[in-house]
């Protein structure tokens, strides 16, 4: 029986930058304010990275940071935070399929990846995005949405993901899974789980 090879997005196959952003938020906020603190704030309430609409952020931002940024150029600098990282789509190609992604993430993101590299997406047989599924890691519900689409048990998921918290949900959810800390230690662990031949 194979394996399922799951994989997260962010700090995996693309390198996400969100201090780009930060900096350019703050450029166009009131010298001063609390620009991260209250962006994160906002996100969370607006529930964008489980279905809610990042352009709602922009008129809450106005309100108390002052952002002088229009809703479209709020957006673009939201995109523009990525540097792919080839040599992981690299071992992700070289695994049998099917391959499954797993990612917080957030409609801007996804389509700003999808537009500067779409073969990221077409390494995989199903990306399961928190956005569309309204669930996010480490919530047990999305690793069991992902086993609903592949139909295989808890334990045939091997699941990359950068971030501890979401290694020990997977691992809490039955799968196996490791942080990711470079393509060669990457390489290493999914050939010691005969993820490679």
């Amino acid at each position: 029986m194979s394996l399922i090879h799951v994989f997260d997005l962010g700090n995996v196959l693309v390198f996400v930058h969100e201090e780009w952003f930060l900096d350019k938020l703050r450029a166009s906020c009131r010298p001063g304010a609390p620009v991260e603190q209250v962006f994160r704030e906002h996100y969370e309430r607006e529930r964008v990275d489980r279905g809610g609409e990042f352009d709602s952020l922009h008129p809450l931002l106005v309100r108390d940071l002052g952002l002088t940024m229009s809703r479209e150029e709020l957006r673009l600098a939201w995109q523009y935070t990525f540097i792919l990282n080839p040599p992981m789509l690299e071992v992700v190609g070289e695994l049998p399929r099917p391959r499954f992604m797993l990612s917080n993430t957030n409609a801007p993101h996804v389509e700003r990846i999808e537009e500067r590299w779409p073969e990221v997406f077409g390494l995989f047989d199903q990306c399961v995005f928190s956005h569309e599924v309204g669930m996010r890691k480490p919530e047990l519900g999305i690793f069991r949405h992902v086993e609903s689409l592949s139909g295989e048990p808890a334990e045939r998921h091997v699941f990359t993901d950068d971030l501890l918290k979401h290694i020990a949900g997977a691992r809490a959810a039955g799968w196996q899974a490791f942080q990711f800390r470079g393509v060669k230690d990457c390489r290493r662990r999914l050939a010691a789980l005969g993820g490679e031949e």
